[in-house]
């Protein structure tokens, strides 16, 4: 019966957490829809990347279609070089849903982790929620500061085939109370900031081919995310290409 015994005490913990730690609770209870973008292939159009540009949604929104963070880098590289270049970059894949998540809290409080792969509320682009989050934190404040980013699978590729996807960073530097009342972190409003360390951290990885900028026509210098909080930028947006 020992499975049975750890099932009891790991809801026991998980209701405890619940209770204690509203913010925790707000961060995960919402879980994302099942979906496999890299199974539902069609041809995609190549365009040049100032093309894609034009095109490109500026800033990612909430379910309701609140506007929030901006979009200020994107990837150029396969799903799988996507994911050994993070990987090898120290980011690692934020949980998608409660049940991951009720595991992943367990063994990091018995192994007395941070729990880096917390999940991440949903925001959205291109009509779908993120492919994917990714989060890079020092354990010990991962519950209230992490570096952290969405991703979504772009519908064009470069003009040499290349699949695009188009990434929301932001710096986790705190928790403060959203506009509804609710619990939420608080991010560093120096958004640039979090679009170089991502760059850096694939730089000292040795996975970047290429970093090249863009500046849109009119670009997002000041905005709010989708919780309130504010923050600025110098408007470019950050084109990383993978070896």
């Amino acid at each position: 019966m020992p499975k049975l015994r750890i099932g009891v005490w790991a809801s026991g913990l998980l209701l405890l957490a619940g209770w204690a730690s509203p913010c925790h609770a707000q961060l995960v209870r919402e879980e994302p829809e099942k979906r496999k973008p890299e199974q539902q292939e069609r041809k995609v159009e190549k365009l040049a990347l100032e093309q894609i540009l034009e095109r490109l949604p500026q800033r990612v929104t909430s379910k309701p279609g609140t506007r929030g963070d901006m979009v200020n880098f994107l990837l150029i590289g396969s799903k799988e070089k996507i994911e050994a270049s993070l990987r090898a970059a120290g980011w690692v894949e934020a949980d998608r849903d409660n049940t991951q998540a009720a595991v992943h809290a367990i063994l990091s409080t018995i192994e007395k982790k941070g729990y880096t792969e917390m999940p991440m509320s949903l925001l959205y682009l291109f009509g779908r929620p993120q492919d994917y989050g990714f989060a890079h934190a020092l354990p010990l404040a991962v519950a209230a500061e992490r570096h952290h980013f969405r991703l979504w699978k772009a519908p064009w590729q470069t003009a040499d085939g290349e699949t695009v996807w188009v990434g929301a960073g932001t710096h986790d530097i705190g928790i403060e109370r959203a506009i509804d009342g609710t619990l939420t972190h608080q991010i560093d409003p120096e958004v640039d900031k979090e679009r170089e360390y991502i760059a850096e951290t694939l730089q000292d990885a040795e996975k970047v081919k290429q970093l090249r900028y863009l500046r849109p026509a009119e670009p997002v210098l000041e905005a709010t995310t989708a919780t309130g909080a504010s923050y600025r930028s110098d408007g470019r947006i950050l084109v990383i290409t993978l070896k």
